[in-house]
């Protein structure tokens, strides 16, 4: 089954010809939209934000600017490759942009409330500066809290972004940390597993991403993306030797309804 919001041109440790099996996607995706739409929601959201800001709603106003933040980083989560390219710039200086916007507004509303008839008032107030900079920080980094029962199947599904990102950066330390997170609730995530063994390929223990794909095809025998990688993962290792386990392994991919590799079929058949 493919999972819309992880339909991402992945870089395959295995295969480049390959890349659409980790974990989730397509040979077949759609053109790329423009920036300008994939940003169109921000964008209003932003519009919205700078009208409340000129009513003098400064409350509203980054409540606003914050969505439009959440939004920004969900784009750049979703888009880990287009992330690196030159157009992401344009991204990257409309949140420098609301980020500004967010530190004035809040600086102006510190200057009006901190009255200097009691200390404790200002201090209350830094306290409260303080606590919402670190939010502020949150939504830049793309690590947004979860908040409600209802956000856990998204806060999932953020974090297997975040840990896809990562890999592409090569920052496997951190990409192992994320999937270990969604593994501690959930131990036989499908997805996750394949992205540990993703990982644990790339860092070049090809042992124990064999392992991890066993275990996942034992606690979801149905999942073709598993079936597949491990085939690539034995032909790569074992080479001629592993031929007749690998092709058992692709086969089994297709009868779970995975796509068919002519170029990987090429070489087993």
């Amino acid at each position: 089954m493919k999972t819309s919001i992880l339909t991402i041109a992945l870089m395959s440790a295995l295969c480049a010809s390959a890349s659409w099996y980790w974990p989730f996607g397509g040979d077949d995706e759609p053109a790329e939209p423009r920036l300008s739409e994939l940003m169109r929601p921000a964008t209003d959201i932003i519009d919205q934000a700078s009208d409340l800001a000129e009513e003098g709603k400064v409350s509203e106003a980054v409540e606003e600017y914050r969505k439009a933040l959440a939004e920004l980083a969900r784009i750049e989560l979703e888009n880990p490759e287009r992330a690196e390219r030159p157009e992401f710039a344009t991204l990257r200086n409309k949140r420098a942009y609301v980020s500004a916007a967010i530190d004035s507004l809040l600086l102006e509303q510190a200057k009006r409330n901190a009255k200097p008839v009691a200390v404790t008032d200002t201090t209350e107030l830094e306290k409260k500066f303080k606590k919402m900079k670190e939010e502020e920080e949150a939504f830049k980094s793309g690590r947004m809290p979860e908040t409600t029962a209802e956000q856990k199947k998204d806060d999932r599904k953020a974090k297997l972004l975040l840990a896809l990102s990562d890999i592409s950066k090569k920052d496997y330390e951190s990409a192992k940390l994320t999937v270990k997170e969604i593994l501690s609730t959930r131990p036989n995530d499908a997805a996750a597993l394949n992205l540990r063994a993703r990982i644990e390929s790339e860092m070049g223990d090809s042992a124990a991403a064999e392992m991890t794909l066993t275990q996942c095809i034992t606690s979801n025998p149905t999942n073709p993306h598993a079936f597949y990688n491990l085939a690539k993962l034995i032909f790569r290792t074992r080479g001629e030797k592993g031929r007749a386990a690998a092709r058992r392994y692709y086969e089994r991919s297709c009868e779970c309804g995975g796509e068919k590799d002519p170029d990987f079929e090429s070489e087993l058949y």
